[in-house]
């Protein structure tokens, strides 16, 4: 088996450190690792347009940057191709492959195909709302729920002294909805605020530490070691946000905002957190913190969200 795994245009925004890497082991992006995962029997490459760069990961498996999608040329003929976003390059490379068995994962606002192709086999979405959308829109094609598992290689279980009762981990503030959190956070509560937040974002709650700066993936899960808790309060524009997955990897419990977008009883149970409305979001989280030793995130993650249990789920359907 073939597969072409495609992404979007090479991040512009960050420094090379971030997006470079020499070994497998080390590539923290989790969309590489499903891919690494799901070509072992076979073979399989990654493309990014809007750059130049080809690493050979495994004898089978390759990361290529590519000027444009629509004018590459290559010999490489995939029987799945996987879409992980919803961009319009795309079109070009999934006409040129009439055969293969063609994948679409939007999320977000892409959460469904919108531009000219439609010849989609598969629409994976995050959540039972977006999936009723997906069956009402594209009744021709199959669609189903997706496990979006972490990066197994960077997310998992590490000592750490605790400081904290909750962690937040933000990059997109107003999004994941940091105003909501600051705001309503009780005071006798001490959070830890991972990530690139705005300046505009003022808090004068003494508990409440603040990174200021994005940091690699690499360190977070011993941020997460400082923490009791997680907690996710994202918009309904996002889309299964990373953090519950890599919350769950790290063995840290999660409370999440019944808002977002995600296959809540599969991620969101007696073994991993709460969900709740905003006006009783802060009481699920003191009852989570209250009853710790009941819950075993990493135990349930490797059983029902983990790379391999994403992979069987996909290709059960191909």
């Amino acid at each position: 088996m073939k597969l072409l795994f495609l992404r979007g245009q090479v991040p512009q925004d960050r420094n090379p450190q971030e997006i470079v890497f020499d070994r497998i082991e080390d590539n923290d992006d989790m969309w590489t690792q499903l891919a690494y995962e799901i070509a072992k029997d076979g073979s399989g490459q990654i493309w990014y347009w809007d750059g130049t760069r080809k690493k050979k990961f495994a004898d089978n498996f390759i990361e290529r940057w590519i000027p444009s999608f629509g004018s590459t040329k290559h010999d490489f003929d995939p029987d799945i191709i996987f879409c992980r976003g919803g961009f319009k390059p795309y079109d070009q490379v999934l006409r040129r492959h009439p055969n293969a068995f063609k994948i679409y994962y939007g999320a977000g606002v892409r959460y469904l195909p919108k531009f000219d192709f439609k010849g989609y086999n598969l629409i994976l979405v995050d959540s039972e709302r977006q999936l009723e959308e997906a069956k009402k829109k594209f009744p021709q094609i199959k669609s189903d729920l997706l496990i979006k598992p972490a990066a197994e290689n960077i997310f998992r279980p590490v000592d750490g002294d605790v400081k904290y009762d909750i962690m937040f981990s933000v990059n997109h503030a107003r999004m994941k909805g940091l105003d909501f959190f600051l705001e309503n956070l009780p005071k006798d509560l001490k959070a830890l605020v991972v990530g690139n937040t705005p300046k505009g974002i003022v808090n004068n709650n003494p508990h409440v530490t603040f990174t200021r700066k994005r940091l690699p993936r690499k360190d977070l899960p011993s941020y997460y070691a400082q923490a009791k808790i997680a907690v996710c309060c994202s918009t309904s524009y996002d889309s299964c946000p990373r953090v519950i997955p890599e919350s769950l990897a790290c063995d840290t419990p999660i409370v999440c905002l019944n808002s977002v977008h995600v296959w809540k009883d599969r991620y969101i149970n007696d073994h991993t957190g709460k969900m709740a409305a905003k006006g009783e979001f802060f009481e699920a989280v003191r009852e989570v913190l209250g009853n710790l030793e009941s819950y075993q995130p990493r135990a349930y993650y490797d059983s029902h969200l983990s790379i391999a249990a994403c992979k069987e789920r996909i290709l059960k359907q191909v």
